[in-house]
């Protein structure tokens, strides 16, 4: 009865494997990922990044909280803060950014065609007075590709 029981377990054990296995290839899948170009003409603070105008592209998972912004060479050059997801149906595909004087800060990314708006929080207190003080709004159009 032992060796009954034992590879009863052993089937238990193996059906288990092959459905979390099956369900992670599933969610797997499931998962969207959003590549966005764009061209800086000028430099922005995204969060902790400073990013000198230039090409970059930016690679976001559906299943991650941030997205990895690589330079136009494929060089890493950060990570996007975590955003505050808003439904966007209008407007443009483009990057928004808050500026005042010299000072440039990335504020959103408008995503319409995805049906989302990324919306960066201030990350230093310096960011916050930014915010609270800028003198306009630049818009810096984007490319959106994914799955």
């Amino acid at each position: 009865m032992k060796s009954k029981t034992m590879r009863h377990a052993s089937v238990v054990r193996l059906f288990t494997v092959v459905l979390l296995a099956t369900c992670a290839f599933a969610m797997a899948a499931n998962a969207q990922t959003l590549w966005v170009k764009f061209t800086l003409p000028f430099e922005v603070q995204w969060g902790r990044n400073v990013l000198p105008a230039g090409e970059y592209s930016i690679n976001m998972d559906s299943s991650a909280n941030v997205a990895l912004i690589r330079s136009a060479d494929g060089t890493t050059v950060g990570f996007t803060p975590i955003p505050i997801q808003n439904t966007s149906h209008t407007g443009n595909t483009a990057l928004f950014v808050l500026v005042r004087g010299n000072e440039r800060i990335v504020r959103s990314l408008n995503l319409p065609t995805r049906g989302v708006s990324l919306v960066y929080q201030p990350t230093t207190s310096a960011q916050r007075e930014m915010l609270a003080h800028a003198d306009k709004v630049k818009t810096v159009p984007v490319i959106t590709a994914g799955k």
